[in-house]
């Protein structure tokens, strides 16, 4: 019965995700701007446990994925794909970083305590455990976005015009830069410097394409 409920409420939420990304002129990723000042190093978080504050000079010389994720979209089936890329470029120095968020649709209700627990036996289910950290629950945007995504934001051109239906988005205030639903990606490079911003709806294989396509050309400057 709970999974008929959350399926009914979740439907008409995926739809509204996936006309942002029908209707909605979008790019499938950016590149981020150079001359950004600063880097994600001097940001940090809680883990979701909230027992451990982690500075993120410590990924210092890896590629960091930054993620918004949520445990009740549409998009919640991208989390075993997440665990497939962060270990097939774990080689290559690649981390994968997850953050939830209730923000878009309310599909991270979950307290802290409880978003392990549902990934495993609810969504995505099948005893699924995420094979990279997570962190604290908390906003992307608006007047409390955690201050490393205000940095990732402003570091990197939107991947849409449009933010998409009010109705579903719960911030203020709303800004050109924001992010427009749970998974989007942002990778940061060696030197703590954004480099990529990928749209919520793009396939996690073409974002390790991407990332793939990037290393290479990294190596060969």
């Amino acid at each position: 019965m709970a999974k008929q409920f959350w399926a009914s409420c979740l439907f008409p939420l995926f739809l509204a995700a996936l006309s942002q990304s029908t209707l909605n002129p979008q790019k499938t990723k950016v590149d981020c701007d150079k001359g950004v000042a600063g880097t994600i190093y001097e940001y940090g978080a809680k883990t979701l446990n909230g027992g451990e504050y982690v500075q993120f000079q410590q990924y210092a010389g890896k590629h960091i994925l930054f993620v918004n994720v949520a445990s009740f979209c549409g998009l919640t089936a991208t989390y075993p794909e997440l665990n497939t890329l962060q270990e097939e470029l774990r080689q290559f120095n690649v981390v994968v970083l997850g953050f939830p968020c209730n923000q878009f649709g309310k599909q991270e209700p979950a307290k802290n305590s409880e978003i392990l627990h549902g990934l495993k036996y609810v969504r995505p289910g099948g005893g699924y455990v995420p094979n990279f950290q997570l962190f604290e629950k908390g906003d992307v945007n608006g007047e409390n976005e955690q201050k490393f995504f205000s940095f990732l934001k402003n570091s990197c051109p939107p991947t849409s015009e449009l933010l998409g239906s009010t109705e579903y988005l719960f911030w203020n205030p709303m800004k050109v830069h924001d992010i427009r639903w749970n998974f989007e990606k942002f990778l940061v490079g060696t030197d703590g410097v954004p480099v990529m911003r990928w749209f919520h709806m793009t396939p996690v294989s073409t974002v390790q394409s991407d990332i793939m396509e990037y290393l290479n050309q990294t190596r060969t400057q």
